[in-house]
């Protein structure tokens, strides 16, 4: 079910639905990354993960900043992210985390913000996303990974491994044994003696670095046109390690709204936000069909807030 919310989000976003009842509505707004960052109550998000644009030529202006979206001037996007930065970290709950996704043109520049920012200590990983679907260099190696930046609000971040586990590859330097009639892998650390076991068919945590997940390809399925559409078992992955059925995610560059599917599909709340009229449209038909989907499962999501 949708709510309309026809009222200019900027005059009116004092109405933003949060709290602590995990069936509020979720929410789809059409606005300014940092304009609607800055209304959001402080810890009122369990994860946010941004995927913000950048090198495409877009002129793009916020409160303060007017950026040139060029991949020759990072500085300069920098200083137009930082404020969605800094607004990120204080409306994300203590065990709170963000993900920042971005390629080789300005992840180095926003590293080192991030660290000012959250601090070294509150660096969790650096996830390089490997894929093999894209051009190719005759003068370089192919570009063919981008960086997810993980940092967490305060020291006791959740993580939830158990959720993202992995089959594992032959060749593993566990040994399998038999347990009270069940195979585990079984491996015993050679400093303190300690022996860690697993189920078998409970796989493996994933390291930091993903090549089981490719990137949509032009005739996916999944495919919705946007250009910067990121495939759904990445985003998958990452709101199962870091929250709970019930939990609150935003993603402050909406895009094609995968973020907000994939919150929806997985019984999170969402905050989902885009100023281009073009993506809130396109958000909003595609949950609208993935909710008519859950309903028929018997799983209907709440309701949505479509603010424009």
């Amino acid at each position: 079910m949708e709510i309309e919310a026809p009222d200019d989000v900027g005059r009116h976003a004092d109405r933003l639905v949060f709290g602590d009842n995990d069936r509020a509505p979720d929410q789809l707004i059409c606005g300014d990354a940092l304009e609607v960052a800055a209304r959001v109550p402080d810890g009122a998000l369990d994860a946010i993960y941004i995927d913000p644009p950048f090198g495409t030529g877009i002129v793009r202006q916020g409160r303060g900043h007017r950026y040139a979206d060029r991949a020759d001037d990072p500085d300069a996007f920098v200083a137009w992210l930082s404020p969605v930065l800094e607004h990120s970290r204080r409306t994300l709950a203590e065990h709170g985390s963000l993900f920042v996704h971005l390629d080789y043109r300005a992840v180095h520049y926003v590293k080192v913000a991030l660290d000012r920012l959250f601090g070294r200590a509150r660096f969790v990983n650096e996830i390089v996303w490997c894929y093999a679907v894209g051009g190719k260099s005759r003068r370089g190696f192919g570009r063919k990974h981008d960086t997810i930046l993980w940092y967490a609000k305060g020291d006791d971040w959740a993580f939830y491994p158990d959720a993202v586990r992995v089959p594992r590859r032959g060749g593993s330097h566990m040994r399998v044994v038999t347990d009270g009639g069940a195979a585990v892998q079984e491996k015993t650390d050679k400093k303190t003696g300690r022996v860690y076991r697993y189920p078998v068919a409970a796989g493996k945590v994933p390291e930091d670095w993903w090549a089981d997940i490719e990137t949509l390809n032009h005739s996916d399925k999944e495919r919705t046109g946007w250009p910067s559409q990121k495939p759904g078992r990445l985003i998958e992955r990452i709101l199962r390690a870091v929250t709970e059925p019930g939990d609150r995610v935003a993603d402050w560059f909406a895009g094609s709204g995968t973020t907000a599917a994939v919150a929806q599909r997985l019984a999170r709340g969402f905050v989902a936000v885009d100023r281009e009229r073009a993506a809130i449209g396109l958000v909003r038909a595609r949950l609208a069909a993935q909710g008519r989907a859950l309903a028929k499962a018997g799983a209907a999501p709440p309701a949505i807030v479509i603010w424009r």
